[in-house]
């Protein structure tokens, strides 16, 4: 199973700047599936060398541009230029339906050539097209927000999503091999809806995946995502590293880590 990180940005002024790039998380295992598609998704991929007609399902958390942004690009592109009815798209009950003002983010018409929609409720079980994965609760301002557990033959990948911390959450990521936090401030500097580092340490103090990435960094958090990482792992002993725009990490017997330059 390989992640490949189309952008390690997030919040609205890292995406406005694109000081980091926010197109989401790529996971190719049998299936190839997009997490959180944001703004400059299919830019990032043809960057990457990757097809984004090569896509089977695309997962969007919940209706923030910074992670639904180009869905319906992704949707064009795994239908085949929308010629042809395939492929999962999974997401939050305001993504996939709308709730009050929020969502959906697919119109009529490209959700007219989805083979399976798919919404998605903190505790819920699905199979989607063939690749297990559970809904996680979590607390955000867009309260049908998921994150996410999927369950690869390689061991099972968590990714928080957006959530600020809340007693009781790390039982979510019990069983993670790879966990993927979205942390958007350094330290303490916790604002609502949204987990800062100090909030990753709590977590890690009580789960023990074999590696911790973190990501979707708001602005305080560029250039020194690196040093908040080894901090992490001081004072937790998890392995804990700051995604890079184009990472790519390989899950295999052991876990390999990699960067692709690109201009």
């Amino acid at each position: 199973m390989e992640i490949i990180f189309l952008g390690s940005g997030g919040g609205r002024w890292t995406t406005l700047t694109q000081k980091l790039r926010t197109g989401g998380i790529r996971l190719h295992a049998e299936k190839r599936v997009h997490v959180d598609p944001g703004p400059g998704a299919i830019v990032n991929l043809a960057l990457a060398g990757i097809s984004a007609l090569r896509t089977d399902a695309v997962f969007v958390t919940h209706s923030h541009p910074d992670h639904y942004n180009d869905a319906e690009i992704l949707v064009e592109a795994m239908t085949r230029g929308m010629r042809t009815t395939r492929g999962v798209f999974a997401g939050s009950k305001s993504a996939v339906v709308g709730v009050k003002d929020i969502g959906p983010v697919l119109s009529q018409y490209h959700a007219s050539k989805v083979a399976k929609l798919v919404t998605l409720e903190p505790g819920m079980h699905a199979s989607v097209d063939g690749l297990r994965v559970k809904a996680l609760p979590t607390k955000h301002s867009d309260p049908t927000n998921v994150g996410l557990s999927f369950a690869f033959e390689e061991g099972i990948l968590a990714y928080t999503s957006d959530t600020e911390y809340f007693p009781g959450m790390e039982a979510n990521y019990a069983d993670a091999r790879v966990l993927i936090i979205n942390v958007i401030r350094p330290a303490n500097k916790r604002i609502p809806w949204h987990l800062c580092t100090e909030d990753v340490i709590k977590i890690l103090h009580e789960v023990k995946p074999e590696l911790a990435i973190l990501n979707h960094f708001g602005m305080t958090m560029i250039g020194i995502a690196e040093r908040e990482a080894k901090h992490v792992t001081k004072k937790t002993g998890v392995k804990t590293i700051a995604a890079r725009d184009f990472m790519r990490i390989v899950v295999g017997e052991e876990i390999e880590v990699s960067t692709q330059e690109v201009r």
